[in-house]
């Protein structure tokens, strides 16, 4: 047994060469760990590390640090004792090693047996003449062949030599010889026949792994649920078509490598209701991008149900438009361009429809224009590009074109068969829908419009947009309570609620005259850059009677002639809009005299008498 002194000496080398591995040198998380626990452990402490002791003074946690909700050293924990054993696996000749005994912190000192290859004996004439010759039908190589040194039960009379056949040896070689000719042949072929564009296509769209859920609610059966809330989120992240989604037998660096973000998360509790913790974190740095609890009532004990919910939130939270990994994607300046990178265009298209810039507009439609002819395989890409098309038609006013070059504007008709097309190449994508419905909306044809969304949101219920392009045809249907219904799931469902969310619930509160709705709307639609902002928030300001934003607004919107034209594109509904003309005109702007609309309803709430 070594000595104590000898002990400490040998794990202080195997601390350092651990950190200095290529293992621990991606992962900042599992070095600061293991520095951590080192210095302690070696400044005699190592006893009176606790879980406490790790979450505030490493991991930065607060006086009401709670482990049985918070379940962060345990997975730290858990991640680095993975790593260590990653890295001895490959390096299988250290005979000493770091361990961290479970249900502890203290470093420890293994010893393990290191297997040492030895050169084979030389086998006697007899028997290389045996393993050579076994007839069909004879008995096996291994059978009745004595080494020299075994037990004898009788001895055996070496045979006569005979020469044996080259051909073996010469087919290995033939087949050899033949494989590196159709390696090379088939070098040689795809120099000279290139993909048609003479590049090579990365499409850019980032990698996601998804390492199995930990178990923590402290019953063992429940580690049946660990693969079943790995493989729910799978499914939903896949039905967004912005990640490549990776599915993990085990939390290991090796299976992590080439990924660009890894999820991993804990299962707290399953009785009652669904609660769990999620940490996406980049795969490289292990830099952590996001952090959260979320649960959900197991109603009828219907697990399954509850996990449906509760994956489809988070999924919506990550890989929606404008979710948390888009939103990283934006911030890194649009990443560097690469050939073939359509996730850019997809993002800078997103871009856009925050902003409704023009110049964002012309950055997203440009990106587009070498990759036409790639999208055929890729029903994000072509949306984004349809969704551009659709606000480059003049007739439908989503945006000012006037400085938009004539050859990237659309007609309605282009665009109807664009969409058409794109969902029934891609009947199993909701973002096809989405177009169309959105199309249809623009066009008026407000029924189509509500059975295409519809559709959309059975398709992938967890993404926000197909709900807010959902409360843009229900509000156009003047169904004003299943608009702001359909826009609260979009605001609810995303990470950071756009501004056009928030339009359909100003508008209903508007009609309904509720404050409290509109005063909520107001400050997230606020945001929005578009024509129509001015003018229904100064309606809105209107009905709650707030005199300080009617006289900042009142001079932005001036006196034009028709102050209703840049919201009919989105509030096509008559009630809705005789309840915005109405409180615009109490604060002094002139609405042209309204004549009869086909809603009853409409023509009763502005006084006007029409015939049925």
């Amino acid at each position: 047994m070594l000595p104590d002194v000898q002990k400490r000496e040998i794990l202080r080398q195997e601390v350092t060469k651990i950190l200095e591995s290529d293992t621990f040198a991606r992962s900042k998380a599992n070095r600061a760990l293991l520095m951590y626990l080192a210095e302690e452990f070696f400044s005699g402490r190592g006893d009176e590390i606790t879980e406490y002791g790790i979450a505030h003074e490493l991991l930065g946690r607060d006086a009401e640090f709670d482990p049985s909700t918070d379940p962060i050293v345990r997975v730290r924990m858990r991640r680095l004792r993975e790593a260590i054993t990653v890295y001895y696996d490959l390096h299988a000749d250290s005979a000493d090693r770091l361990t961290i005994p479970r249900g502890s912190y203290a470093l420890s000192l293994a010893h393990v047996n290191v297997p040492h290859p030895a050169e084979p004996a030389a086998l006697p004439v007899e028997v290389v003449a045996a393993i050579g010759e076994t007839a069909p039908g004879s008995a096996s190589p291994s059978e009745g062949i004595e080494l020299a040194g075994s037990p004898a039960s009788a001895p055996r009379k070496a045979s006569p030599r005979r020469p044996r056949p080259m051909w073996g040896l010469m087919g290995v070689v033939a087949l050899i010889l033949a494989f590196v000719a159709v390696v090379l042949g088939y070098g040689v072929w795809h120099k000279a026949v290139p993909d048609p564009e003479g590049q090579v296509l990365n499409t850019g769209y980032p990698i996601i792994a998804i390492a199995p859920f930990v178990n923590l609610t402290g019953e063992a059966e429940n580690d049946v649920y660990e693969k079943d809330v790995q493989r729910q989120l799978a499914g939903d992240f896949q039905r967004f078509g912005r990640l490549r989604v990776r599915v993990l037998s085990a939390d290991l660096n090796r299976e992590i490598a080439g990924s660009d973000y890894i999820l991993r998360g804990s299962i707290l509790k399953l009785v009652g209701e669904l609660d769990l913790a999620v940490e996406l974190a980049e795969a490289e740095s292990g830099k952590v991008l996001f952090q959260s609890r979320i649960s959900g009532p197991i109603t009828d004990a219907d697990f399954y149900a509850s996990l449906r919910d509760v994956s489809q939130r988070i999924s919506a939270f990550l890989a929606a438009q404008g979710g948390v990994i888009s939103a990283f994607g934006l911030s890194s300046e649009m990443r560097p361009a690469a050939i073939g990178d359509v996730f850019r265009c997809v993002l800078l298209t997103d871009a856009f429809l925050e902003s409704y810039q023009q110049e964002r507009f012309l950055e997203a439609y440009r990106c587009f224009d070498p990759l036409r002819g790639r999208l055929e395989n890729d029903a994000v890409g072509a949306a984004s590009l349809g969704t551009l098309m659709l606000h480059a038609v003049p007739e439908f006013h989503f945006m000012d074109l006037s400085g938009v070059p004539e050859q990237m504007h659309s007609t309605a008709q282009e665009v109807t068969e664009y969409a058409g097309a794109l969902v029934d190449r891609f009947p199993g994508s909701d973002v096809g829908f989405i177009l169309l419905g959105a199309l249809y909306n623009a066009k008026g044809d407000t029924s189509l419009a509500i059975r295409t969304l519809r559709q959309a949101v059975e398709l992938n219920p967890a993404n926000p947009t197909a709900y807010g392009v959902l409360a843009y045809a229900y509000l156009s249907a003047d169904l004003l309570d299943a608009s702001a219904s359909m826009a609260q799931s979009a605001v609810r469902l995303s990470a950071s609620p756009s501004a056009y969310m928030y339009l359909p619930i100003l508008v209903v509160g508007i009609v309904r005259k509720n404050a409290r709705m509109v005063d909520m709307a107001r400050t997230g639609y606020a945001e929005q850059e578009s024509p129509s902002r001015d003018i229904l928030l100064l309606a809105a300001a209107s009905m709650i009677g707030d005199r300080s934003e009617i006289e900042r607004l009142a001079p932005l919107v001036g006196h034009p002639a028709d102050p209703m034209a840049n919201i009919r594109m989105y509030v096509q509904g008559d009630v809705a809009l005789s309840a915005i003309a109405r409180h615009l005109e109490a604060v002094g702007v002139d609405v042209p005299a309204p004549t009869c609309l086909s809603s009853a309803s409409g023509n009763v709430s502005r006084g006007l008498n029409c015939e049925p």
